[in-house]
This record gives C-alpha cells, structure tokens and sequence, in this order.
C-alpha cells in the first residue's frame, strides 16, 4: 500500500481516549516503612511494659498491703526517739501538720523517756485509699515539767491513715480513754 492509498482510506474518529488512570501510589521506602515499625512497635512495648509494671507492683489486695502498719510503727519509732521531724513527716501533709509543729516540740521537750513495750500492730481495714491501723501494747513515760512525773499504761489506739501519691500518711488517731486517778 502506497501512502496514497492509505490516506483515501480513512478510518473511522472512535472519539477521544478515555483518560488514563491515576498511577498507583509508589510503595514507601524501606526507609520509611522501617521507621513507622519501629514506632508502632515502641509503643506496643512501652504500653506493655507500663501495664506490666502497674501490675506487679500493685497489691493485689490492699488488705495485704504493710506499708500502712510500717507508717504507724516507724512514727513509733520516731516518737519513741523523741524526733518531732521524723514523727511529722508520718503526718499527712496539710496545714494543720504546720500549726502543730511548734506545739509537738514544745511538749516533747519535758518527756525526758519514752519506751512502747509488747507493742501489736493490726491493720483493721484498707481500701486501697483509706487504712485504720490498731496499736496496743505498754508505754512506760518520764515527763519533766519542773516536777518528775513517771509511768506505765497500756493503751490501745486506732490511727487513720491516708494514701496521696503512693506514700501513707497519718492523718488522726484515736486516743485511749484516760483512766480516772483517785
């Protein structure tokens, strides 16, 4: 066929072509891909880790839990020292811990000894926000207020402790009912 020929031979116009489809979205370099996992698979692990963390460390049931009856018995210990900066550090961290210090102070200088004996700690109850801890035992005392006074009582007290930001606070107590002396 001659070039003649094929120009008298007209093809039929079909119309314009359809348009071409988008272009797929190119793959993301390894690069890339390589970095979005690590991510994803640093979270994963630190979300597990929090979650195992939180879990083992948590009692599991607050009536388990002795650091409410190690709070009483280190304030005790304090008071048993005659150390008011220790005993106040036991105490739930408020106002009134502020306006009492100089008080406490004043009153445990004229204690001259104080001894606890056949001390028992119980923990009555614990919610996990909320614990009372019983304390019975013997306390033998010397107060000096210019004239020397001695002695021994038992006594039975209840302190009310508070959790703020996972540490136990004293927040009141119970004192024993004073015998009448004749």
């Amino acid at each position: 066929m001659t070039q003649e020929q094929t120009s008298q031979q007209q093809k039929v116009d079909t119309g314009p072509l359809p348009p071409l489809p988008p272009l797929p979205e190119p793959p993301p370099s390894p690069r890339q891909a390589s970095r979005r996992t690590m991510l994803v698979a640093g979270i994963a692990v630190l979300a597990v880790a929090g979650i195992a963390l939180w879990w083992f460390t948590r009692p599991s049931d607050p009536m388990s839990d002795p650091r409410p009856v190690q709070t009483v018995q280190n304030f005790v210990a304090a008071t048993e020292a005659r150390d008011v900066s220790r005993m106040l550090s036991y105490v739930e961290p408020t106002d009134l811990k502020r306006q009492i210090s100089p008080e406490l102070r004043s009153y445990m200088e004229y204690i001259t000894d104080l001894q606890f004996k056949n001390e028992t700690y119980t923990l009555v109850d614990n919610n996990g926000s909320i614990a009372r801890v019983r304390l019975t035992g013997t306390v033998r005392y010397t107060v000096d207020y210019g004239s020397v006074y001695s002695g021994e009582r038992s006594f039975d007290t209840i302190f009310e402790l508070v959790l703020l930001e996972g540490t136990w606070y004293l927040r009141s107590l119970q004192l024993p009912e004073l015998e009448q002396q004749q």
